[in-house]
Protein backbone atom coordinates (compact mmCIF):
# COMPACT_ATOMS: atom_id res chain seq x y z
CA UNK A 1 0.00 0.00 0.00
CA UNK A 2 1.33 3.43 -1.27
CA UNK A 3 1.99 6.12 1.06
CA UNK A 4 -1.09 8.31 -0.39
CA UNK A 5 -3.60 5.54 -0.64
CA UNK A 6 -2.72 5.07 3.64
CA UNK A 7 -3.31 8.60 3.99
CA UNK A 8 -6.93 8.90 1.76
CA UNK A 9 -7.41 5.95 4.26
CA UNK A 10 -6.71 7.05 7.55
CA UNK A 11 -8.53 10.52 6.44
CA UNK A 12 -11.40 8.76 5.66
CA UNK A 13 -11.12 6.34 8.89
CA UNK A 14 -11.11 9.71 11.32
CA UNK A 15 -13.67 11.70 9.15
CA UNK A 16 -16.55 9.24 8.39
CA UNK A 17 -18.53 10.13 11.63
CA UNK A 18 -18.72 13.84 10.93
CA UNK A 19 -21.68 13.17 8.02
CA UNK A 20 -25.03 13.39 8.13
CA UNK A 21 -27.01 10.20 7.61
CA UNK A 22 -30.55 11.57 7.10
CA UNK A 23 -30.77 10.53 3.45
CA UNK A 24 -28.02 7.60 3.32
CA UNK A 25 -29.49 4.52 1.22
CA UNK A 26 -29.75 1.36 2.75
CA UNK A 27 -28.92 -1.11 -0.04
CA UNK A 28 -27.02 1.24 -2.66
CA UNK A 29 -23.43 1.61 -3.10
CA UNK A 30 -22.59 4.65 -1.89
CA UNK A 31 -19.44 6.40 -0.71
CA UNK A 32 -18.24 6.40 3.08
CA UNK A 33 -17.47 10.19 2.71
CA UNK A 34 -16.74 12.73 -0.11
CA UNK A 35 -18.07 12.47 -3.57
CA UNK A 36 -18.60 8.93 -5.89
CA UNK A 37 -19.42 9.18 -9.72
CA UNK A 38 -18.44 6.46 -12.04
CA UNK A 39 -18.50 3.06 -11.34
CA UNK A 40 -14.97 1.47 -12.28
CA UNK A 41 -12.93 -1.68 -13.01
CA UNK A 42 -16.40 -3.83 -12.19
CA UNK A 43 -15.20 -7.57 -12.05
CA UNK A 44 -15.94 -10.84 -9.91
CA UNK A 45 -12.90 -12.00 -8.76
CA UNK A 46 -11.58 -14.87 -6.44
CA UNK A 47 -15.46 -15.75 -5.29
CA UNK A 48 -16.15 -11.62 -4.50
CA UNK A 49 -17.48 -8.81 -6.40
CA UNK A 50 -15.02 -6.14 -6.35
CA UNK A 51 -16.43 -3.02 -7.35
CA UNK A 52 -14.42 0.06 -7.63
CA UNK A 53 -15.59 3.73 -8.21
CA UNK A 54 -14.71 7.35 -9.00
CA UNK A 55 -13.92 8.85 -5.47
CA UNK A 56 -12.85 12.18 -3.96
CA UNK A 57 -13.14 11.18 -0.35
CA UNK A 58 -11.46 15.03 1.29
CA UNK A 59 -14.75 17.12 -0.14
CA UNK A 60 -18.59 16.54 -1.75
CA UNK A 61 -17.66 17.53 -5.27
CA UNK A 62 -14.96 16.00 -7.73
CA UNK A 63 -11.29 16.99 -7.27
CA UNK A 64 -8.12 14.63 -7.52
CA UNK A 65 -9.83 11.49 -7.78
CA UNK A 66 -8.60 8.37 -6.83
CA UNK A 67 -10.96 4.61 -7.34
CA UNK A 68 -12.87 3.74 -4.55
CA UNK A 69 -13.50 0.04 -3.85
CA UNK A 70 -16.48 -1.83 -2.78
CA UNK A 71 -16.72 -5.69 -1.85
CA UNK A 72 -19.88 -7.51 -2.05
CA UNK A 73 -20.67 -11.24 -1.87
CA UNK A 74 -24.24 -10.71 -3.82
CA UNK A 75 -24.29 -7.28 -5.44
CA UNK A 76 -26.65 -5.87 -2.60
CA UNK A 77 -24.76 -6.15 0.65
CA UNK A 78 -21.42 -4.58 0.65
CA UNK A 79 -18.03 -3.20 2.35
CA UNK A 80 -16.44 -0.72 2.17
CA UNK A 81 -12.91 -0.66 1.34
CA UNK A 82 -11.45 2.68 0.84
CA UNK A 83 -9.01 3.59 -1.81
CA UNK A 84 -7.32 1.02 -3.96
CA UNK A 85 -5.47 3.50 -6.64
CA UNK A 86 -4.36 6.85 -6.05
CA UNK A 87 -1.73 8.05 -8.60
CA UNK A 88 1.99 9.17 -6.57
CA UNK A 89 2.26 11.58 -10.02
CA UNK A 90 2.08 15.35 -8.55
CA UNK A 91 -1.15 16.97 -10.20
CA UNK A 92 -2.45 13.53 -11.38
CA UNK A 93 -6.07 11.96 -11.34
CA UNK A 94 -7.01 8.48 -11.38
CA UNK A 95 -10.19 8.48 -13.87
CA UNK A 96 -12.61 5.95 -15.30
CA UNK A 97 -11.17 2.57 -16.63
CA UNK A 98 -12.13 -0.98 -15.98
CA UNK A 99 -10.30 -4.15 -15.42
CA UNK A 100 -10.01 -7.69 -16.50
CA UNK A 101 -8.99 -11.03 -14.65
CA UNK A 102 -5.36 -12.51 -16.08
CA UNK A 103 -3.23 -15.36 -14.88
CA UNK A 104 -4.80 -14.71 -10.97
CA UNK A 105 -4.76 -11.31 -11.04
CA UNK A 106 -6.88 -8.35 -11.47
CA UNK A 107 -5.58 -5.59 -14.47
CA UNK A 108 -7.04 -2.09 -14.40
CA UNK A 109 -7.05 -0.11 -16.67
CA UNK A 110 -7.51 3.54 -15.99
CA UNK A 111 -7.22 7.19 -17.10
CA UNK A 112 -4.13 8.97 -15.78
CA UNK A 113 -5.19 12.53 -15.66
CA UNK A 114 -3.08 15.35 -15.23
CA UNK A 115 -4.66 19.06 -15.00
CA UNK A 116 -2.94 21.97 -13.72
CA UNK A 117 -4.49 24.28 -16.01
CA UNK A 118 -2.16 25.28 -18.41
CA UNK A 119 -1.69 21.20 -19.23
CA UNK A 120 -3.68 18.94 -19.77
CA UNK A 121 -3.15 14.89 -20.40
CA UNK A 122 -5.13 11.77 -20.54
CA UNK A 123 -3.44 8.58 -20.76
CA UNK A 124 -3.89 4.74 -20.70
CA UNK A 125 -2.02 3.29 -17.34
CA UNK A 126 -2.48 -0.35 -16.29
CA UNK A 127 -2.13 -1.18 -12.90
CA UNK A 128 -1.85 -4.81 -11.02
CA UNK A 129 -3.42 -6.36 -7.90
CA UNK A 130 -3.06 -10.26 -7.02
CA UNK A 131 -6.41 -9.61 -4.12
CA UNK A 132 -8.21 -7.11 -5.11
CA UNK A 133 -7.77 -4.49 -2.36
CA UNK A 134 -4.93 -2.16 -3.54
CA UNK A 135 -3.29 -1.53 -7.19
CA UNK A 136 0.62 -0.83 -8.23
CA UNK A 137 0.88 2.62 -9.55
CA UNK A 138 0.66 1.50 -12.97
CA UNK A 139 2.79 1.93 -16.49
CA UNK A 140 1.56 3.60 -19.38
CA UNK A 141 0.39 1.60 -22.01
CA UNK A 142 -0.68 3.29 -25.19
CA UNK A 143 1.37 6.17 -26.96
CA UNK A 144 -1.24 8.86 -27.72
CA UNK A 145 0.52 10.03 -30.98
CA UNK A 146 -0.06 6.62 -32.36
CA UNK A 147 -3.98 8.21 -32.59
CA UNK A 148 -4.84 9.15 -36.08
CA UNK A 149 -4.52 13.18 -36.52
CA UNK A 150 -8.50 13.50 -36.33
CA UNK A 151 -8.62 11.90 -32.82
CA UNK A 152 -8.21 14.08 -29.85
CA UNK A 153 -5.12 13.57 -28.06
CA UNK A 154 -6.14 15.27 -24.43
CA UNK A 155 -9.78 13.91 -24.13
CA UNK A 156 -9.31 10.58 -24.48
CA UNK A 157 -10.18 8.47 -21.34
CA UNK A 158 -11.87 5.17 -19.65
CA UNK A 159 -10.35 2.33 -21.08
CA UNK A 160 -12.40 -1.08 -20.53
CA UNK A 161 -10.94 -4.48 -21.38
CA UNK A 162 -12.42 -7.81 -22.92
CA UNK A 163 -10.35 -10.52 -24.14
CA UNK A 164 -11.57 -11.88 -27.39
CA UNK A 165 -9.10 -14.61 -28.68
CA UNK A 166 -5.73 -14.27 -27.69
CA UNK A 167 -6.21 -10.38 -28.01
CA UNK A 168 -6.98 -7.70 -25.69
CA UNK A 169 -9.09 -5.11 -26.84
CA UNK A 170 -9.60 -1.72 -25.12
CA UNK A 171 -12.52 0.20 -25.27
CA UNK A 172 -12.36 4.31 -24.83
CA UNK A 173 -14.30 7.19 -24.74
CA UNK A 174 -13.02 9.77 -28.12
CA UNK A 175 -13.48 12.80 -29.74
CA UNK A 176 -13.44 13.63 -33.31
CA UNK A 177 -12.09 16.90 -33.82
CA UNK A 178 -12.83 17.20 -37.08
CA UNK A 179 -16.43 16.90 -37.03
CA UNK A 180 -16.70 17.78 -33.04
CA UNK A 181 -19.00 14.34 -32.58
CA UNK A 182 -18.07 11.85 -30.17
CA UNK A 183 -16.57 8.13 -31.16
CA UNK A 184 -15.38 5.25 -29.48
CA UNK A 185 -11.88 4.30 -29.34
CA UNK A 186 -10.57 0.54 -29.42
CA UNK A 187 -7.06 -0.57 -29.07
CA UNK A 188 -5.74 -3.69 -29.27
CA UNK A 189 -2.49 -6.01 -27.86
CA UNK A 190 -1.70 -9.97 -27.12
CA UNK A 191 0.16 -8.25 -24.65
CA UNK A 192 -1.59 -5.71 -21.99
CA UNK A 193 1.76 -4.40 -21.59
CA UNK A 194 1.56 -2.88 -24.76
CA UNK A 195 -1.23 -1.71 -27.05
CA UNK A 196 -2.12 -0.57 -30.57
CA UNK A 197 -4.45 1.60 -32.45
CA UNK A 198 -7.00 -0.87 -33.65
CA UNK A 199 -10.48 0.50 -34.85
CA UNK A 200 -13.17 3.35 -34.46
CA UNK A 201 -16.37 3.14 -33.68
CA UNK A 202 -19.24 6.49 -35.09
CA UNK A 203 -19.17 8.92 -34.47
CA UNK A 204 -22.77 8.73 -33.41
CA UNK A 205 -25.44 11.11 -33.22
CA UNK A 206 -25.97 9.79 -29.50
CA UNK A 207 -22.57 10.53 -28.05
CA UNK A 208 -22.92 13.99 -28.56
CA UNK A 209 -19.07 15.85 -28.90
CA UNK A 210 -17.10 13.42 -26.23
CA UNK A 211 -17.94 10.06 -25.95
CA UNK A 212 -17.00 8.49 -22.26
CA UNK A 213 -17.38 5.18 -20.99
CA UNK A 214 -17.71 2.56 -23.36
CA UNK A 215 -18.26 -0.73 -22.12
CA UNK A 216 -18.58 -3.82 -24.04
CA UNK A 217 -20.64 -7.20 -23.28
CA UNK A 218 -21.83 -10.36 -25.68
CA UNK A 219 -25.62 -10.60 -24.62
CA UNK A 220 -26.81 -13.87 -26.69
CA UNK A 221 -25.88 -13.59 -30.12
CA UNK A 222 -25.93 -10.02 -30.00
CA UNK A 223 -22.88 -7.62 -28.86
CA UNK A 224 -23.71 -4.90 -26.88
CA UNK A 225 -21.50 -1.85 -26.02
CA UNK A 226 -22.88 0.62 -23.27
CA UNK A 227 -21.58 4.12 -23.66
CA UNK A 228 -21.63 7.82 -22.41
CA UNK A 229 -21.79 10.89 -24.36
CA UNK A 230 -21.42 15.06 -23.41
CA UNK A 231 -24.07 17.54 -24.60
CA UNK A 232 -26.21 15.28 -26.61
CA UNK A 233 -28.53 17.45 -28.16
CA UNK A 234 -32.33 16.87 -27.63
CA UNK A 235 -34.16 14.98 -29.64
CA UNK A 236 -37.83 14.49 -28.79
CA UNK A 237 -38.21 12.38 -25.35
CA UNK A 238 -34.47 11.34 -25.67
CA UNK A 239 -31.39 13.03 -24.52
CA UNK A 240 -33.13 15.47 -21.78
CA UNK A 241 -29.81 15.48 -19.53
CA UNK A 242 -26.54 17.20 -20.14
CA UNK A 243 -25.45 14.05 -20.51
CA UNK A 244 -27.03 10.73 -21.65
CA UNK A 245 -25.95 7.09 -22.04
CA UNK A 246 -26.99 4.50 -24.48
CA UNK A 247 -26.77 0.91 -25.76
CA UNK A 248 -25.49 0.10 -28.71
CA UNK A 249 -26.87 -2.93 -30.12
CA UNK A 250 -25.55 -5.21 -33.04
CA UNK A 251 -22.88 -7.39 -34.18
CA UNK A 252 -19.15 -6.15 -34.31
CA UNK A 253 -16.55 -7.31 -36.49
CA UNK A 254 -13.05 -7.35 -34.29
CA UNK A 255 -11.29 -8.67 -37.13
CA UNK A 256 -12.80 -5.67 -39.60
CA UNK A 257 -13.08 -3.25 -36.86
CA UNK A 258 -16.61 -2.59 -37.85
CA UNK A 259 -19.97 -2.81 -36.06
CA UNK A 260 -23.58 -3.71 -37.96
CA UNK A 261 -25.93 -1.36 -35.95
CA UNK A 262 -29.31 -2.88 -34.81
CA UNK A 263 -30.09 0.18 -32.81
CA UNK A 264 -29.12 2.82 -30.64
CA UNK A 265 -31.18 3.09 -27.71
CA UNK A 266 -31.20 5.96 -24.38
CA UNK A 267 -30.43 3.29 -21.25
CA UNK A 268 -32.15 5.37 -18.93
CA UNK A 269 -34.99 7.92 -19.08
CA UNK A 270 -34.59 9.82 -15.94
CA UNK A 271 -32.05 12.67 -14.68
CA UNK A 272 -30.03 10.62 -12.18
CA UNK A 273 -28.13 7.86 -14.55
CA UNK A 274 -24.56 7.90 -15.85
CA UNK A 275 -21.36 6.01 -16.76
CA UNK A 276 -22.65 2.60 -16.58
CA UNK A 277 -20.12 -0.48 -16.85
CA UNK A 278 -21.06 -4.34 -17.65
CA UNK A 279 -19.64 -6.71 -14.77
CA UNK A 280 -16.32 -8.91 -15.77
CA UNK A 281 -16.31 -12.46 -14.93
CA UNK A 282 -19.76 -13.56 -14.67
CA UNK A 283 -21.64 -15.11 -17.20
CA UNK A 284 -24.76 -12.75 -16.99
CA UNK A 285 -24.79 -9.56 -17.96
CA UNK A 286 -25.00 -7.74 -14.90
CA UNK A 287 -24.85 -3.38 -15.27
CA UNK A 288 -24.11 -0.57 -13.02
CA UNK A 289 -24.40 3.22 -13.44
CA UNK A 290 -23.97 6.12 -11.42
CA UNK A 291 -26.98 6.93 -9.61
CA UNK A 292 -26.61 10.86 -10.49
CA UNK A 293 -26.01 13.12 -13.32
CA UNK A 294 -23.59 16.39 -14.17
CA UNK A 295 -25.23 19.69 -13.95
CA UNK A 296 -27.94 19.42 -11.40
CA UNK A 297 -28.48 19.92 -7.43
CA UNK A 298 -27.09 17.46 -4.86
CA UNK A 299 -29.12 18.16 -1.94
CA UNK A 300 -26.42 16.22 0.47
CA UNK A 301 -23.89 19.12 -0.63
CA UNK A 302 -25.94 21.97 -0.44
CA UNK A 303 -26.96 20.77 3.12
CA UNK A 304 -23.28 19.74 3.88
CA UNK A 305 -24.15 16.22 4.74
CA UNK A 306 -20.80 15.56 3.49
CA UNK A 307 -21.35 12.72 0.56
CA UNK A 308 -22.82 12.83 -2.69
CA UNK A 309 -23.18 9.62 -5.13
CA UNK A 310 -24.07 6.19 -5.85
CA UNK A 311 -24.27 3.64 -7.78
CA UNK A 312 -27.71 2.02 -9.39
CA UNK A 313 -29.26 -1.33 -8.44
CA UNK A 314 -26.99 -3.54 -10.33
CA UNK A 315 -29.68 -4.47 -13.61
CA UNK A 316 -29.54 -7.90 -15.36
CA UNK A 317 -29.38 -7.07 -19.17
CA UNK A 318 -31.05 -9.45 -21.88
CA UNK A 319 -31.69 -8.73 -25.41
CA UNK A 320 -34.78 -10.42 -27.15
CA UNK A 321 -37.61 -9.72 -29.98
CA UNK A 322 -35.09 -6.53 -30.95
CA UNK A 323 -35.39 -5.37 -27.27
CA UNK A 324 -33.62 -4.97 -24.57
CA UNK A 325 -34.41 -5.42 -20.89
CA UNK A 326 -32.86 -4.02 -17.61
CA UNK A 327 -34.40 -6.13 -14.52
CA UNK A 328 -33.11 -5.49 -11.38
CA UNK A 329 -30.23 -7.95 -10.38
CA UNK A 330 -31.71 -11.66 -8.87
CA UNK A 331 -30.39 -11.53 -5.46
CA UNK A 332 -32.37 -8.76 -4.73
CA UNK A 333 -35.51 -10.72 -3.99
CA UNK A 334 -33.61 -12.60 -0.85
CA UNK A 335 -33.84 -8.80 0.52
CA UNK A 336 -37.88 -8.54 0.27
CA UNK A 337 -40.12 -9.25 3.18
CA UNK A 338 -44.13 -9.02 2.12
CA UNK A 339 -45.66 -5.98 3.64
CA UNK A 340 -49.16 -6.70 5.08
CA UNK A 341 -50.66 -3.53 6.92
CA UNK A 342 -50.51 -1.48 3.62
CA UNK A 343 -47.50 0.91 4.75
CA UNK A 344 -45.07 1.76 2.49
CA UNK A 345 -40.97 1.73 4.01
CA UNK A 346 -38.56 3.47 3.20
CA UNK A 347 -36.67 1.12 1.42
CA UNK A 348 -39.48 -0.95 -0.75
CA UNK A 349 -40.56 -2.83 -4.06
CA UNK A 350 -43.37 -1.90 -5.19
CA UNK A 351 -45.13 -3.49 -8.75
CA UNK A 352 -48.73 -2.98 -9.68
CA UNK A 353 -50.09 -2.98 -13.00
CA UNK A 354 -51.71 0.17 -15.28
CA UNK A 355 -54.81 -0.64 -17.24
CA UNK A 356 -55.32 2.57 -17.88
CA UNK A 357 -54.67 5.95 -17.17
CA UNK A 358 -53.60 6.67 -13.68
CA UNK A 359 -51.32 7.66 -10.82
CA UNK A 360 -49.32 6.53 -7.81
CA UNK A 361 -48.58 8.70 -5.17
CA UNK A 362 -46.05 8.55 -2.69
CA UNK A 363 -46.20 11.47 -0.17
CA UNK A 364 -44.14 12.00 2.77
CA UNK A 365 -44.36 15.17 5.27
CA UNK A 366 -43.19 17.76 3.07
CA UNK A 367 -43.57 16.25 0.04
CA UNK A 368 -44.24 13.69 -2.53
CA UNK A 369 -42.97 11.74 -5.83
CA UNK A 370 -45.82 10.60 -8.64
CA UNK A 371 -45.39 7.57 -11.16
CA UNK A 372 -48.58 7.59 -13.52
CA UNK A 373 -49.77 6.85 -16.91
CA UNK A 374 -50.90 9.56 -19.78
CA UNK A 375 -49.38 9.29 -23.02
CA UNK A 376 -46.81 6.81 -21.70
CA UNK A 377 -45.56 6.02 -17.82
CA UNK A 378 -43.93 8.83 -16.56
CA UNK A 379 -42.23 10.09 -12.85
CA UNK A 380 -42.90 13.34 -11.44
CA UNK A 381 -40.26 14.47 -8.89
CA UNK A 382 -41.33 18.49 -8.78
CA UNK A 383 -42.48 18.38 -5.40
CA UNK A 384 -39.42 16.51 -3.74
CA UNK A 385 -38.67 18.99 -0.47
CA UNK A 386 -38.40 22.19 -3.38
CA UNK A 387 -34.83 21.31 -4.22
CA UNK A 388 -35.05 20.42 -7.39
CA UNK A 389 -37.52 18.21 -9.69
CA UNK A 390 -38.88 17.25 -13.12
CA UNK A 391 -41.31 15.21 -15.46
CA UNK A 392 -39.51 12.37 -17.23
CA UNK A 393 -41.55 9.70 -19.38
CA UNK A 394 -41.05 6.79 -21.38
CA UNK A 395 -40.99 6.38 -24.97
CA UNK A 396 -43.65 3.88 -25.18
CA UNK A 397 -47.43 5.01 -24.85
CA UNK A 398 -48.26 1.73 -23.02
CA UNK A 399 -52.02 0.52 -23.42
CA UNK A 400 -51.59 -1.55 -20.31
CA UNK A 401 -48.40 -2.93 -18.64
CA UNK A 402 -46.53 -4.18 -15.42
CA UNK A 403 -44.40 -1.34 -13.06
CA UNK A 404 -42.26 -1.92 -10.97
CA UNK A 405 -40.75 0.68 -8.43
CA UNK A 406 -36.99 0.21 -6.00
CA UNK A 407 -37.76 2.52 -3.12
CA UNK A 408 -34.34 3.53 -1.24
CA UNK A 409 -34.62 6.40 0.89
CA UNK A 410 -33.47 8.79 -1.09
CA UNK A 411 -33.91 7.04 -4.37
CA UNK A 412 -36.31 5.91 -7.02
CA UNK A 413 -36.39 3.70 -9.90
CA UNK A 414 -38.68 2.49 -12.12
CA UNK A 415 -39.21 -0.05 -14.11
CA UNK A 416 -41.73 -0.30 -16.98
CA UNK A 417 -42.89 -3.32 -19.25
CA UNK A 418 -40.42 -6.18 -17.34
CA UNK A 419 -37.82 -3.43 -17.89
CA UNK A 420 -38.33 -2.73 -21.59
CA UNK A 421 -37.95 1.26 -19.94
CA UNK A 422 -36.43 2.52 -16.82
CA UNK A 423 -36.84 6.10 -15.17
CA UNK A 424 -34.44 7.06 -12.51
CA UNK A 425 -34.11 9.63 -9.81
CA UNK A 426 -33.85 11.20 -6.52
CA UNK A 427 -35.88 11.79 -4.21
CA UNK A 428 -35.65 13.81 -0.97
CA UNK A 429 -38.83 13.50 1.28
CA UNK A 430 -38.78 13.19 4.81
CA UNK A 431 -41.28 11.79 7.04
CA UNK A 432 -42.90 8.30 6.95
CA UNK A 433 -44.30 7.81 3.54
CA UNK A 434 -47.99 7.44 2.47
CA UNK A 435 -50.17 5.75 -1.27
CA UNK A 436 -52.61 7.31 -2.76
CA UNK A 437 -53.64 5.77 -6.12
CA UNK A 438 -56.09 7.27 -8.48
CA UNK A 439 -57.35 5.77 -11.67
CA UNK A 440 -56.18 2.58 -13.50
CA UNK A 441 -54.11 0.66 -11.23
CA UNK A 442 -54.48 -2.97 -9.58
CA UNK A 443 -52.41 -6.04 -8.43
CA UNK A 444 -51.04 -3.48 -6.14
CA UNK A 445 -48.24 -5.86 -4.42
CA UNK A 446 -45.52 -4.05 -1.39
CA UNK A 447 -42.71 -5.40 -0.51
CA UNK A 448 -40.42 -4.22 2.41
CA UNK A 449 -36.01 -4.92 1.40
CA UNK A 450 -33.98 -5.06 4.28
CA UNK A 451 -32.44 -7.81 5.78
CA UNK A 452 -31.80 -11.26 3.83
CA UNK A 453 -34.32 -13.35 4.12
Amino acid sequence: MTDKILSANNYINKSRHTIKNEYRLKYHMMPPIGWLNDPNGLIYFKDRFHLYYQFNPYASCPGKMCWGHFVSEDLISYVDDGVALKPDIEDASAYSGGSIESDGKIIAFYTLHIENGKIKSEEVYKAVSTEGFCFDQGVKVFDNERLPKNISRTDFRDPCPVKIGDNYFVFLGGKDVVSDKGVIIVLKGKNPDKLEYAFMLGPYYELGDMGECPSYFRVGDKDVIVVSGCNVPERGNDFKNINSSVFIVGNLDFENGKMEVEFIREIDKGDSFYAPQFIRGMGKCVMIGWLEMWEKKYPTREKNHGWVGAFTIPREISVKDGEIYQTPVESLNKYLTPVEDGKIPKCADISFKFNGEGRLKIKGSDGEVVVGKKSGVYLDTNLTNNLFGCVRRTNNDYEACEVRILLDVSSIEVFVDGGREVISSRIYIDGSYNLEIDGGISEIRIKEIGKKQ
